[in-house]
């Protein structure tokens, strides 16, 4: 991961840094490409896959949000930190969403299997499985905040990058993801209290046939 430019060049950045001179636009054209491999290498690190493109978005996002919180008077290279920097945002990155995408799958997959079990035809229990989830989804959809429920929608079932959607809002990166985080777990209470509702007899006792 060689530094881009000259020595010139980066000394001359350095500088402009150290000045103030130097805005959030122009720094972040300055070190992009440079944080952009460091983050892919800090994912591939840890997944030892090819890395996402939004795993590595999110990682550069938070990187230079931590590089601008620096004190340039401290750095010797404002590249070479936004490498360091932007290489363990990639592993934080990478060990975060295994977690939380293996956790969602698991989540998902004890729910359907729960919910199988109770159908002996396998056509019919697609069908009312499906039904069930869209109706249940749309259901806890509804208890969403309006910003919530476009993060979710936009960021989750769309396409848009978290780190686009914070810019859009005018939010930092760490606070939309904090957002996300809140309103799926908001979905998953929803979607087992309504679960639990469904399977419990209306009048507190259970019939039998």
């Amino acid at each position: 991961m060689d530094e881009p430019g000259t020595d010139t060049e980066a000394e001359r950045l350095q500088l402009r840094w150290r000045q103030g001179r130097l805005d959030g636009l122009e720094l972040y054209a300055a070190v992009r490409g440079a944080m952009y491999q460091a983050a892919r290498l800090g994912i591939r690190s840890i997944t030892s896959s090819i890395p996402d493109p939004h795993d590595v978005e999110d990682a550069v996002c938070e990187a230079f949000e931590q590089l601008r919180d620096k004190d340039p008077a401290d750095v010797s290279s404002v590249t070479g930190l936004a490498k360091v920097i932007a290489y363990r945002r990639g592993q934080d990155i990478g060990r975060g969403v295994v977690r939380e995408r293996e956790g969602i799958k698991k989540f998902l997959a004890d729910r359907v299997t729960t919910a199988a079990v109770q159908f002996h035809d396998e056509d019919v229990r697609a069908a009312e499985e499906d039904e069930r989830v869209v109706a249940l989804a749309e259901g806890c959809f509804g208890f969403l905040t309006d910003e919530q429920r476009d993060l979710v929608v936009e960021t989750i079932m769309g396409e848009e990058l978290l780190s686009d959607w914070a810019f859009r809002k005018g939010k930092t990166h760490q606070a939309a993801s904090r957002q996300r985080r809140r309103a799926i777990e908001a979905i998953r209470r929803c979607v087992e209290s309504k679960r639990s509702e469904a399977e419990e007899p209306r009048d507190g006792r259970w019939h039998s046939d």
